[in-house]
């Protein structure tokens, strides 16, 4: 199904993948109606709280990209690079395309365990909450931070313990906090006196972990949105759940989204030192210390430096090992597993300022899955009939209508001179990338190609997270992605609406 979710979309009344105490209902909708309801106006008029979480699933899979995916590629010999230029060469390949490399994120998961051994990982889906991503976390052994019913609802799904899931959220609706404690999860976090009094009456049985402010450079400062001071305010937050009779296990931070202050974490560590007194001053005793995020996801791996200082900060803080620790890694992980190839639909030149330009139109762009970049000084051209030429200032676009889909648009912008006959290649694109993807104008977001090492798949293909289904283990490296243009409509359409603007 293409991605534009406006299209003809319909249930069967014995589809596995509707939740079973919906389809009835879901069938007999549309069986009522005209066959081709199309899927937001049957959702406009179901109220099923299920249902329309399963409409939420079902979109993000085909925003996603991995509706009609053929499997993982299982690569005996060959690259993922080799796969990317091979598909590219053939010429069979038309639209833009991801290329997800399983091995990569293995890679990063390992790294972040052996740097930081103490450290117990709960992936940030919110960065990348593809289906084969989160299936190579479960079977790594990784627990889960979630932030909305929608992403612990994808977790039940692929069969997660929910004590393995934190609903790391300061603020949350009273809907939001049913629906986490009816799915069995445990833990959450809060950061305000209102927030304490909601879970009071909703969610009283939860272990609580108070989130403080840390402040740190960082791409996105999350401390301007959420957080408490450190000192007197958490304190008289700590004081305040007690009294209510809440329990509070641990406390909370995050340095921000892609931090590159390699001592915030530090500076976290000691405030919830503090805090941890304050409470056993008072004869509570807290047992959890989330790191967080904020992990930087390039290729120099600066991790270590960040990991070097908090095992030193844990052993001063927190000798004692039954203190849980745990971080909530999601860039870091997924990010440099994901390249996008991208096809230059149209290229002309114009003169800005008395010098000329270089107007590259792609078939991705701001509404698609580059919203969100943090390594634009990486992209490069993938030549397909050039040499290699002089650099030249280029402006990139996206394929929408909108003029402000400009790629990049603070930056100077250097490449080879290029032509519609060939692609740029953006390496580290997987966090923030397809969960930031709109759907505007009905543009589809691109399609990846996945692909494992013969020697990974041998451990994951015993798994009972992953099917036989999911791997192809003699691939066609040739065989293009499915097409995102949707399906021609060439039968004659009877309308009683007549329209009097037709073209001559």
């Amino acid at each position: 199904m293409p991605a534009c979710i406006t299209l003809p979309f319909k249930f069967r009344k014995n589809d596995p993948d509707v939740p079973k105490i919906t389809r009835t209902k879901a069938a007999s909708r549309t069986d009522r109606q005209t066959k081709n309801l199309t899927a937001s106006r049957i959702f406009a008029r179901l109220s099923h709280k299920v249902l329309h979480n399963y409409y939420m699933t079902m979109n993000g899979k085909l925003q996603n990209g991995f509706a009609m995916h053929s499997g993982a590629f299982v690569l005996k010999t060959h690259s993922p690079a080799d796969v990317a230029h091979t598909l590219i060469d053939s010429g069979r390949q038309k639209e833009p395309f991801y290329v997800f490399d399983m091995d990569e994120a293995h890679r990063r998961i390992q790294h972040f365990k052996s740097q930081m051994p103490r450290v117990q990982i709960f992936y940030a889906m919110k960065a990348n909450d593809s289906e084969y991503m989160l299936k190579l976390a479960i079977t790594s052994g990784l627990g889960f931070d979630c932030a909305s019913p929608g992403e612990i609802y994808n977790l039940r799904q692929l069969n997660v313990n929910a004590k393995s899931i934190i609903y790391a959220m300061p603020s949350k609706t009273a809907e939001q906090m049913i629906y986490a404690r009816d799915s069995g999860v445990l833990h959450t976090t809060f950061d305000s006196s209102y927030e304490l009094k909601k879970i009071k009456q909703y969610w009283p049985d939860a272990r609580l972990l108070v989130r403080i402010r840390v402040e740190g450079k960082s791409v996105y400062n999350l401390g301007d949105k959420f957080g408490c001071g450190h000192d007197t305010e958490a304190i008289k937050l700590l004081d305040e759940a007690a009294a209510l009779s809440l329990k509070v296990v641990g406390v909370a931070f995050h340095v921000g989204s892609g931090c590159s202050s390699i001592d915030s974490h530090e500076n976290g560590l000691r405030y919830a030192k503090a805090l941890f007194e304050h409470e056993a001053r008072a004869g509570r005793q807290m047992k959890i210390v989330d790191i967080g995020g904020g992990f930087l996801s390039d290729k120099t791996d600066r991790i270590d430096q960040v990991a070097n200082i908090i095992n030193k900060a844990l052993e001063e803080y927190f000798p004692d090992k039954s203190v849980q620790v745990i971080a909530e890694p999601g860039r870091y992980i997924c990010d440099s597993s994901y390249t996008l190839y991208c096809s230059i639909n149209n290229v002309r030149q114009v003169i800005k300022d008395k010098e000329v330009v270089n107007m590259i139109y792609l078939n991705d762009g701001l509404y698609g899955t580059l919203r969100y970049n943090e390594s634009w000084h990486k992209v490069k051209r993938y030549r397909v009939s050039t040499d290699e030429e002089s650099l030249e200032k280029a402006i990139l676009w996206g394929p929408s209508c909108d003029s402000t889909d400009r790629i990049m648009e603070n930056f100077t912008i250097l490449l080879p001179q290029c032509t519609p006959s060939d692609w740029l290649v953006l390496p580290i694109q997987g966090a923030y990338s397809f969960g930031f993807a709109t759907n505007f104008s009905c543009l589809p977001t691109p399609r990846t190609r996945i692909v494992i090492s013969t020697e990974l798949w041998y451990k994951l293909k015993e798994s009972k997270v992953f099917k036989a289904s999911d791997f192809v283990v003699n691939p066609d490296i040739n065989e293009p992605l499915p097409t995102t243009i949707p399906k021609v409509i060439t039968e004659n359409i009877t309308t009683d609406v007549k329209s009097p603007f037709l073209l001559a």
